[in-house]
């Protein structure tokens, strides 16, 4: 069909008017307005639809335009031609909940933006910086756009303002297949962004948190970008005693086996890169995940919902009898109690738990109802981790800490010198490019076991571990940072001090 045998030539496609109703919603509800806005505000607006005499989207119409409503029917085509030319869209290669993003794109000003445009230049700028994070946040009178890169916020200039920022939360929240007219309550969704670089496209995962606010909707964006993924073992920055000792505790028949830190420390990427290690040993492997942010080859990966947890998995997994097991992580205690279980019939568990050390999941696990003599018999290993942020090397330079700052780590400072990034157009000024991990690992060592089993408490069974050669995490941190590879700085902000402060 053309426009010789449509009614779209009688009517004048404004683009300032048409933007009046939300693209998500005009494509919802297939309508168009047509025409430009009348000078007067109670004079009527021309919309386009398949159903003229539909009285509830009418009124709808009339509600959202604050004026009334005129309906005339167009056919679906029409419409859709329609949409097309006011926002300059091919709908016909739209896929639901994807985002196709151009890495050419950049932060535009121009006025009267798309919503979509603004979103696509936002989703460029973030995955083209690396960031794991994308935030927009409302405040009387204006929005930030931030982004997380290396673990550090970083404030963004962008055309986001209190008169559009609804509008690209709609768009985001179409994409995510979510109602998009919801604007009192939480919601959580998804989609996927296909990121064009030149001739090469890949996929960039994206969960998505809406949150309402007195100010306005805001969004929190987790960018899980697959390309980012080190599924190497030997290029985490495990020191090489860890790293040789953690590769032979994945090689174990059963027990349980656990990555932990605060969020966003690269506990996934550690066990990821476990499942790796051991994929081609004809094992048969599952995973249970929330969410699964990067597919393997012939591992059988299952999504958390509503209808099935981590328990419930689990207790589906033990029925086919696998070799090993990844639990995204253990949150509560009939997960923690399954999981012990499958470690004793077995399996080898690999899973992750949010505390400050090696040592607390211990304490942690206890809190979750597993008993001291179980825990003993089951833990093969506890891995504890922080990302924290490489010197620019392009900027790096010697440095002397300040001398308060070196009696919190050390009691006598190192004859080696410490480094720091000055700043430069490579690291954006920061002084810092990249991140790196730090770890310590706490195995089943005979006294430490039999202090478990004992129920000896967590600060006392610290000591344990530390008299029979157990490392903190914070050594690790230091030694990178007397290597040039951190700054003393960085390792303050992310690992608590040996000392405690003089006054």
């Amino acid at each position: 069909m053309t426009d010789n045998f449509s009614e779209l030539p009688q009517y004048e496609l404004d683009p300032a008017t048409a933007d009046l109703l939300p693209l998500e919603y005009c494509l919802e509800k297939s309508v168009v307005i047509l025409g430009r806005r009348p000078q007067d505000p109670g004079a009527p607006l021309t919309v386009g639809c398949l159903s003229p005499a539909d009285p509830a989207l009418r009124n709808d119409l009339s509600t959202r335009l604050r004026r009334p409503a005129t309906l005339v029917q167009l056919n679906p085509w029409e419409i859709r031609h329609a949409l097309e030319r006011v926002h300059a869209l091919d709908l016909q290669v739209e896929e639901p909940g994807v985002e196709r993003v151009s890495a050419a794109r950049r932060i535009s000003f121009a006025p009267g933006q798309a919503p979509r445009d603004i979103l696509a230049d936002t989703l460029a700028e973030a995955i083209r910086a690396g960031a794991s994070d994308i935030h927009i946040e409302s405040y009387p009178g204006d929005v930030d756009l931030r982004l997380r890169v290396d673990g550090v916020m970083r404030q963004v200039q962008t055309p986001l303002a209190p008169d559009n920022v609804t509008r690209v939360v709609s768009r985001l929240k179409v994409l995510c297949g979510v109602d998009f007219a919801e604007h009192r309550r939480a919601l959580d969704g998804r989609f996927t962004a296909l990121y064009e670089d030149g001739p090469a496209t890949r996929r960039v995962d994206l969960r998505v948190t809406f949150q309402p606010g007195p100010h306005g909707e805001e969004a929190s964006l987790r960018v899980l970008d697959r390309s980012r993924f080190i599924l190497d073992l030997d290029h985490l920055g495990m020191p090489q005693g860890i790293s040789k000792r953690w590769k032979s505790l994945i090689r174990y028949p059963y027990g349980l086996l656990l990555a932990v830190g605060p969020t966003g420390v690269g506990k996934t990427t550690t066990l990821y890169a476990s499942v790796e290690a051991f994929r081609g040993d004809n094992l048969k492997v599952v995973t249970v995940e929330d969410p699964i942010e990067y597919e393997f080859l012939k591992v059988n990966q299952k999504q958390v919902a509503k209808a099935m947890g981590f328990a419930d998995w689990l207790r589906t997994f033990l029925r086919a009898n696998p070799d090993v097991i990844l639990v995204g992580e253990i949150r509560d205690a009939e997960t923690a109690e399954i999981a012990i279980r499958a470690a004793t019939t077995g399996h080898l568990i690999l899973s992750t738990m949010h505390t400050g050390d090696a040592i607390a999941a211990v304490g942690r696990l206890r809190a979750l109802g597993v008993p001291d003599d179980f825990l003993s018999d089951v833990l093969v290993g506890i891995l504890g981790q922080r990302l924290i942020r490489k010197v620019c090397l392009k900027c790096r330079q010697p440095h002397a800490p300040a001398p308060e700052l070196v009696a919190q780590y050390y009691e006598k400072a190192p004859a080696s010198g410490f480094v720091k990034g000055a700043g430069c157009d490579q690291c954006g000024g920061s002084g810092y490019a990249g991140q790196l991990g730090v770890f310590e690992l706490l195995t089943h060592d005979p006294a430490v076991v039999a202090a478990i089993s004992r129920g000896v408490p967590v600060e006392e069974l610290r000591n344990v571990a530390i008299a029979r050669g157990w490392k903190p995490l914070v050594e690790d941190a230091l030694a990178k940072a007397e290597a040039g590879l951190t700054t003393l700085e960085e390792v303050a902000r992310k690992v608590p001090p040996r000392f405690a402060v003089k006054a």
